[in-house]
């Protein structure tokens, strides 16, 4: 898998016209396959850590040129006719830009975080209400999908939270982009250096006081708010749970079987698992599991 990702991200950094032509193509898949969407975005991410933030712009702008003319000649399905990738490609170019100049993956994780705040806050005050806002959407978007109804998701509670969770899955697919981005640049000219810098991933503890402090406040000032507050420090608490885990594995010489775990919970148990890992984060802001030295291994 390795080999596989440096050559794609050899491709990409082959040239610009490479460049755009990797991003259109999977841009267009992703108006019909989301996930499509992250490696576009993360196609980007890349000329922007590269070479920076006016290569990657050029290449989105020429990108975006073939994915709205497939978007028009073929619908994408209902609720989708505003591409991901429209939040996915600025936030990208500016994460990438941040990170080149120095900034390190926790500033980007609480510039995306603020991003993502400001669009909950935005959504529901220019809307009066954002679950009649998501109601409308899902209402259209349902009929691409056999047997979903809207009603379905008033049962479970879900409506109430989707201002939330479209920000948490927003900031969540920013942040991975990023980091599959700086994977592949890792992976092509810095081998190695991924995995040493995502293991220092640390929010600083004014985000902390600054995020407990919004969802207090909420409660008070607009009470609809305070879950999406909420549900966006989980996703930022939630990657540096992740950067907790992969540095003291690393240092106790753990193997996969200290970070599978974490990842089997967020597949089949995602709810939990995010919410243990953002504990686990914002603790991690406190005590700094990762001051601990190594424990020294006998000699075989």
């Amino acid at each position: 898998m390795r080999e596989i990702m440096r050559d794609f991200a050899e491709l990409i950094m082959r040239g610009t016209g490479s460049a755009f032509l990797i991003a259109s193509l999977l841009g267009m898949l992703s108006l019909y396959f989301l996930p499509a969407a992250l490696f576009s975005a993360a196609a980007v991410c890349l000329v922007g850590l590269r070479d920076g933030a006016a290569k990657g712009a050029a290449v989105v702008l020429a990108a975006a040129v073939p994915v709205a003319v497939c978007a028009v000649l073929i619908p994408p399905r209902p609720g989708l006719e505003f591409p991901l990738l429209g939040l996915l490609w600025p936030l990208a170019l500016a994460s990438a830009e941040l990170l080149r100049r120095g900034g390190g993956q926790g500033q980007v994780l609480l510039v995306i975080g603020a991003v993502c705040m400001s669009g909950a806050i935005a959504i529901e005050l220019i809307s009066g209400d954002a679950a009649v806002f998501w109601k409308a959407w899902l209402q259209h978007a349902v009929r691409g999908v056999k047997g979903a109804t809207v009603e379905g998701f008033e049962e479970n509670g879900t409506l109430v939270l989707m201002n939330g969770l479209i920000a948490f899955l927003v900031g969540a697919s920013a942040f991975l982009t990023l980091l599959l981005a700086r994977w592949w640049q890792s992976l092509v000219y810095n081998p190695d250096q991924f995995g040493p810098e995502f293991q220092q991933l640390r929010l600083p503890r004014l985000a902390l006081a600054v995020a407990i402090a919004l969802v207090a406040a909420a409660h008070y000032w607009h009470p609809a708010l305070q879950m999406h507050f909420l549900l966006v420090a989980i996703m930022m608490y939630a990657f540096q749970g992740l950067a907790v885990v992969h540095g003291v594995v690393e240092q106790r010489g753990i193997g996969w079987a200290g970070w599978l775990p974490p990842y089997i919970a967020l597949v089949f148990v995602p709810q939990i698992g995010a919410v243990g890992l953002a504990a686990l984060g914002a603790v991690d802001v406190l005590a700094n599991f990762r001051r601990f030295p190594a424990v020294a291994r006998p000699a075989s």
